[in-house]
């Protein structure tokens, strides 16, 4: 069972909200400036954005930017050449080291739309310090099929093989001493897919762990059902299925209010631009498809709302 993640609320932490992204158009802009508008009193906004990446001279103050060749230069090991599928952890400790000063970081990539106002999810979680607020938290014993297990190197790990905790990352807040933790466990030669890396160090070194909403057992009863839907399968189907998933993107209107939606790519802009525009840009049967996809998933979300209790 997990343990108990409440403590006392510190109104006084200090946060940043790191927004990552590795393009940045009309669309994403847009995004952004909303999630400064709804909590740029709450926290300090970043861009995190690899080297290269044309961000408008407006943000560029507010922007960090890393070299990804020069960090996997440094790492002992890593999955592939790029940082998908699962390198990010370098990049984030990269941001940490570069910018020790919080007691919480909140990483938030460009494809997540929430459907309200920000502060009304990050106020949510105020009197939840965990070390890792995250989504979809599930152990080996409940998902074996997951893809990654097989990445994970976690020499001297106290934990069983079973004990062992995946997540999904699109958006997730950890602490400082959950940063610290992964530093120190990665140059202890721990490597793998951050999204089966970082939960396993935050729980072997007992430190807490939550999740933003969904039904797992690590979500508390107040957020049971709430901020996303999901489904689990042993194999990680429940990546695929909900509003917030691996995939397919959303393609229709996200009715589904106060939710995390994800993925919600950079072209999704047909009730922006127009009908006739988005389809004279995209092929009408691959369109109809994503939305008959989509759909679907958007009447599992509804589904798994109404059992909310």
């Amino acid at each position: 069972m997990p343990p108990n993640n409440t403590t006392q609320t510190n109104s006084n932490s200090r946060q940043a909200i790191i927004f990552f992204t590795h393009l940045f158009d009309h669309s994403i802009e847009l995004r952004y400036q909303k999630l400064k508008s709804d909590v740029g009193e709450l926290a300090e906004i970043f861009i995190l954005a690899q080297l290269g990446t044309c961000i408008p001279d407006q943000y560029l103050a507010e922007t960090y930017f890393f070299d990804y060749q020069h960090l996997r230069s440094g790492a002992a090991q890593v999955i592939g050449d790029r940082i998908i599928p699962g390198n990010v952890h370098l990049v984030v400790l990269d941001f940490y080291r570069n910018h020790p000063g919080f007691d919480y970081y909140w990483f938030i990539e460009y494809d997540v739309v929430f459907t309200g106002n920000w502060s009304t999810l990050m106020n949510a979680m105020r009197h939840d310090h965990a070390d890792l607020l995250v989504a979809h938290i599930r152990s080996f014993q409940e998902e074996p099929g997951w893809a990654w297990w097989w990445t994970l190197n976690l020499p001297g790990c106290p934990l069983p093989q079973s004990s062992w905790l995946r997540a999904f990352f699109p958006i997730y807040r950890i602490s400082r001493l959950g940063l610290q933790a992964v530093n120190d466990h990665v140059k202890l030669g721990w490597w793998g897919h951050f999204e089966g890396l970082i939960p396993c160090v935050i729980r072997s070194t007992s430190l807490t762990i939550s999740d933003l909403g969904g039904n797992s057992i690590w979500t508390p009863r107040d957020r049971r059902y709430r901020f996303y839907s999901s489904f689990s399968s042993e194999g990680g189907a429940v990546l695929n299925a909900g509003t917030h998933r691996h995939r397919p993107p959303h393609y229709l209107p996200l009715l589904r209010k106060d939710t995390i939606f994800h993925p919600v790519k950079s072209g999704f802009r047909i009730f922006e631009s127009g009908v006739t525009r988005y389809l004279t840009l995209h092929y009408l049967h691959r369109f109809l498809v994503r939305c008959v996809v989509s759909l679907y998933y958007n009447l599992l979300s509804f589904w798994s709302a109404s059992r909310k209790k």
